[in-house]
């Protein structure tokens, strides 16, 4: 069987399906006193694409710069889809006006980078491809 066979056979609903994981925040389940679990899901290229632009400047003396805590911050607003967080309710219980807020309130810095990577190894990403991203874009 060749590789045109192979796409022709397989089934593209389970090929093209967003994978999904879900994650325990520790720190907040001890805190809160019921499992603080995230429902985390993959991020289309394209929507990928535009974090990387969004969070990435060219300065005037042509270096490039990136936001790795905007960049993180990105990913956990589209790739964490539990709908807790866009209640207004909870947001402004925690005096917040949006998901990114709540998300900056909430979760403690290395807590973000963690979930923001958890994030980043559903869209193919491993760990070391994010920090050499990063390095290459800093370089």
């Amino acid at each position: 069987m060749n590789l045109a066979e192979a796409l022709l056979a397989a089934d593209a609903g389970k090929i093209t399906k967003k994978a999904t994981k879900q994650i325990e925040i520790p720190r907040l389940t001890e805190q809160f006193g019921v499992p603080f679990i995230l429902e985390l899901e993959q991020i289309p290229y394209r929507r990928i694409r535009e974090i990387q632009d969004k969070t990435t400047k060219i300065n005037q003396d042509k270096t490039i710069t990136m936001s790795n805590g905007e960049m993180y911050m990105a990913l956990l607003c589209d790739g964490i889809t539990n709908k807790d967080f866009d209640q207004l309710e909870v947001l402004k219980h925690f005096e917040c006006a949006t998901r990114k807020d709540l998300f900056a309130k909430i979760f403690l810095p290395g807590e973000i980078q963690d979930i923001a990577d958890e994030i980043s190894k559903l869209c193919g990403y491993s760990t070391k491809n994010i920090q050499e991203l990063t390095e290459s874009v800093k370089n």
